[in-house]
């Protein structure tokens, strides 16, 4: 699925997909510490349903993984 397709799910989208500037005035005004009292307790609520089990999740790229020549994107890792 294009990352058009994806993103159709959330937003209308009739110019397209927003740039990487539209991404950025969006995000950057959220404030680190609200944002993670909020996230927080949309956990919290969630783990409180009976039956529910939270589960930790890591992902990183890993450095130097690309291959321009080749058209190969980079390796991500997510760990669970």
């Amino acid at each position: 699925m294009s990352k058009y397709d994806w993103l159709e799910q959330f937003l209308a989208l009739p110019e397209g997909i927003p740039s990487a500037d539209t991404f950025r005035w969006v995000f950057e005004p959220i404030n680190p510490k609200v944002f993670e009292r909020c996230f927080r307790r949309w956990v919290e609520s969630i783990v409180d349903l009976p039956g529910a089990q939270l589960i930790s999740i890591d992902g990183k790229t890993l450095n130097g993984s690309y291959d321009r020549e080749q058209g190969k994107l980079a390796l991500h890792l997510v760990s669970a």
